[in-house]
């Protein structure tokens, strides 16, 4: 384990960089959960227009980073889109600060926080680029360390959010999340940066990149599982008050959970040896997250909630961390579209969610959700599964 974190510490810029993803971290988990309360206490905004509101905020980062993330593949340095993503939503922030009314509000979050939703696919896209110079291993595990720090922001930004919000202090909170989001543009302006590496000779993409596999099976498939976890996301704690009768505390306590235990398991994933390919660990954490929403729908009360969160966490710790580098490595050449693409497949599934789970509970229940979100995951599964085979069929033929 040492000598794993002394390589790690020696990988180019990696210092500054695990700083900056936790500063970008700090930054999304601190304020981003209270915009919709934000929106609904000061801004006055009815059920529909925050509706609107939350659905253009999402629309306008899944946009603004892929339009980002092609334009960083042809430039010799990303460290420009990477200052531009976190100076935009730094501004978005500062600007929040001035404004309660609606039509600028759909301004600032379109235009500034959409752009500023490109700042975590453009910072691990900057840390997968100047990392390639290093040993193929350690620079898979500086990725995957680094997204475990992002996990740990998620640990303790949303209750630090909720110490600055305080008695309705939304400035307070917004001027926190612009300074954090100005760090991290020092922290980048401080990385040096390397010697351009080529690769096009050494790039050893994933089977399923071959140009006779379809890669929008693979694509479709991540964007049901973000869809399904988050409409699990969404009806857990709807679930816990109304049908078994618990409290809010009961509900952070698992959320809490859940991201607690993600990151000794990514973790695991650097410092212990891997016997399965990245495709195979993915296909692995589907079928998981199926027997996990089959469990949250047969729950009779919160100790299996509770054990639950397990198998929630080893999910999210491989696709999260996993998928990322996998992503890279279906699109090689293209780091800057490939972790965009990766990034919005979670942005594009959190759409799809609250219209899907609203109308699912409202009709039958919130039980009824988790049903759904096994099923989507099922069809996840046998998307990925069946890429995996075809990919071997080629390679065979």
């Amino acid at each position: 384990m040492q000598s794993t974190l002394a390589t790690l510490t020696r990988l180019p810029n990696y210092p500054r960089l695990s700083l900056a993803v936790l500063l970008v971290g700090l930054s999304t988990s601190v304020a981003g959960p209270y915009i919709p309360l934000f929106a609904s206490t000061q801004a006055h905004m009815a059920p529909l227009p925050l509706g609107i509101f939350m659905t253009l905020l999402a629309m306008s980062g899944v946009l603004i980073s892929l339009l980002l993330g092609r334009w960083s593949d042809r430039l010799p340095n990303r460290k420009p889109m990477v200052l531009l993503a976190v100076g935009a939503a730094a501004t978005g922030f500062l600007l929040l600060c001035v404004t309660r009314s609606y039509v600028p509000l759909l301004l600032i979050v379109c235009v500034f926080l959409g752009t500023g939703a490109a700042s975590f696919p453009q910072l691990f896209a900057l840390a997968k680029s100047q990392l390639q110079g290093a040993d193929p291993q350690a620079s898979e595990h500086g990725i995957t360390t680094l997204r475990s720090v992002f996990s740990l922001a998620w640990v303790v930004g949303p209750g630090l959010g909720a110490l600055l919000v305080g008695n309705e202090r939304y400035n307070t909170l917004f001027l926190t999340t612009a300074t954090l989001y100005a760090a991290t543009a020092l922290m980048v302006l401080w990385a040096r940066t390397p010697p351009a590496v080529s690769h096009s000779s050494s790039a050893k993409p994933l089977p399923v990149s071959g140009p006779q596999i379809a890669l929008w099976k693979i694509v479709t498939s991540f964007v049901l599982y973000g869809t399904s976890l988050s409409m699990g996301a969404l009806a857990l704690p709807l679930y816990v008050t109304h049908v078994l009768h618990g409290t809010t505390g009961q509900v952070g306590f698992l959320l809490g959970l859940c991201a607690l235990l993600e990151i000794p398991i990514m973790l695991s994933f650097v410092f212990l040896p891997r016997r399965f390919s990245t495709h195979s660990l993915i296909v692995f954490a589907f079928a998981l997250l199926a027997l996990y929403f089959v469990m949250l729908w047969a729950a009779p009360g919160m100790v299996v909630l509770a054990i639950a969160q397990l198998l929630r966490a080893i999910v999210i710790a491989i696709a999260a961390s996993l998928g990322m580098t996998y992503f890279q490595s279906l699109m090689p050449g293209r780091i800057g579209a490939a972790t965009t693409l990766f990034a919005n497949t979670t942005s594009i599934g959190s759409m799809l969610a609250g219209v899907v789970s609203g109308g699912f509970a409202q009709a039958f229940g919130y039980r009824s959700v988790f049903l759904v979100c096994g099923v989507f995951t099922l069809l996840a599964w046998g998307l990925l599964y069946s890429a995996g085979r075809r990919a071997t069929r080629a390679q065979q033929g």
